[in-house]
């Protein structure tokens, strides 16, 4: 009887610790599927709030740009009239000062695409001294303004890389206007190249007499929204940041140089050489414009974009209709045969991709097709030419911009 007992209690104490053990192990997998649960949950919270962020952030630079366009446009109209020197150097600053104001809205959609990873480099063999020729000439007017000169010392002996020219010319340019802004007038800023070892990296370098950078403030330079400093300046504080991240996508590096405040600054940037097989590539040229004859159906809600940028078309000897709808659009082109279609993407009644759908609907057939919009994010670019349009331009557009797009798409028989 003992030992029946004994076995009884025996099994029952093994039963009991594997069930303890079962028990451990459903409460363990519990617990990880809990916290599976919580981090999916968490990561479908912070997917939300950067596409929510993107939102916002395209919405707020379409709101931003859109009347920054008639501005443009007024100031090309106003640079045609003969006007004393007073008056046109007024002009002068209208312009300036709207492309500064394009250029922070502009930084702040760059880094949140270089943030969220949506930043693409299109890569090919670039020759730097065409690239540092050209963004100095794209600096002249405000360097020449300050009676600023330029000292050129491109020295290497192979100065190609391989990169996205577009993208270097946004990372030369900002610094040397950076260089700019922070100098004196009547100063000299240095731009001098050199390999740093044969095949190996090409390094760049852009030296200022400026206000200069504190010690305590060179590790943050390259942060947002810091200025080393440098607050009585104008802007966000982001330029240096997109050339860092610029060029590290480009698989260089970039550092700043200063002996303290008031004894000016350097910066370098190493990037690895191209091989000796890859030939450069400069921009291509389409700087054509179109001839006038054309005709140019024009659609767009904002009233004094319209106005402008029609006057402006006009002068040139374009023939144009315009309409403020998708609907007013269709009406117009019933009766109007136009070459190219210039639209806004946002309109009262839909979008302008809807109106590509509509016109192909009603005629069978759609002419080119330019969507001019404030929304400038990639995946705006991307619904735009997947729609239909040939051409994305976003606001502001510069008037020759929009010129050389009609160029592209102009008739053969119009060129």
């Amino acid at each position: 009887m003992n030992r029946t007992t004994q076995a009884a209690e025996e099994a029952l104490r093994v039963a009991n610790m594997e069930l303890a053990a079962r028990n451990e192990a459903l409460e363990s997998e519990a617990g990880e599927r809990e916290r599976r649960i919580r981090a999916e949950s968490a990561q479908a919270e912070a997917e939300e709030a950067n596409a929510a962020k993107d939102r916002f952030l395209a919405m707020l630079s379409h709101e931003l740009r859109t009347p920054l366009s008639p501005i443009v446009h007024a100031v090309t109209l106003l640079e045609e009239i003969e006007c004393p020197p007073a008056i046109r150097e007024h002009i002068a600053t209208i312009r300036r000062n709207v492309r500064l104001e394009a250029r922070l809205i502009d930084d702040l959609l760059e880094l949140a695409r270089i943030r969220n990873g949506k930043l693409r480099l299109e890569l090919q063999p670039v020759d730097v001294h065409e690239v540092l020729r050209q963004a100095m000439k794209i600096c002249h007017a405000d360097l020449a303004e300050r009676r600023i000169r330029v000292v050129e010392k491109l020295e290497a002996p192979e100065p190609h890389v391989r990169g996205d020219y577009a993208r270097l010319q946004q990372v030369f340019w900002n610094l040397l206007t950076n260089a700019a802004k922070f100098s004196p007038e009547d100063s000299i800023i240095e731009v001098r190249t050199f390999a740093t070892e044969p095949g190996g990296r090409i390094s760049i370098e852009i030296t200022d007499q400026g206000i200069g950078i504190a010690s305590e403030k060179l590790d943050r330079i390259f942060d947002a929204f810091e200025q080393g400093g440098r607050h009585s300046q104008a802007g966000l504080g982001l330029g240096l940041a997109i050339c860092k991240a610029l060029v590290e996508m480009h698989s260089g590096v970039i550092a700043a140089h200063s002996d303290g405040p008031n004894r000016g600054a350097t910066f370098v940037i190493r990037l690895p050489a191209a091989t000796s097989a890859e030939q450069p590539n400069g921009e291509q040229n389409h700087n054509v414009p179109a001839p006038p004859g054309l005709r140019l159906l024009v659609v767009e809600d904002h009233h004094d974009t319209l106005a402008t940028l029609t006057r402006l078309l006009t002068r040139r000897g374009y023939i144009v209709r315009t309409a403020g709808s998708i609907a007013e659009c269709l009406d117009v082109s019933r009766e109007f045969e136009y070459d190219v279609l210039i639209s806004d993407i946002g309109l009262p009644d839909g979008r302008g991709t809807e109106l590509l759908d509509q016109l192909k609907a009603l005629h069978g057939t759609l002419p080119p097709a330019i969507a001019m919009s404030g929304f400038g994010m990639d995946e705006d670019v991307e619904c735009s030419q997947q729609a239909g349009f040939s051409e994305h331009l976003t606001k502001p557009v510069e008037f020759s911009a929009l010129q050389q797009a009609i160029s592209r798409l102009a008739p053969p028989t119009a060129r």
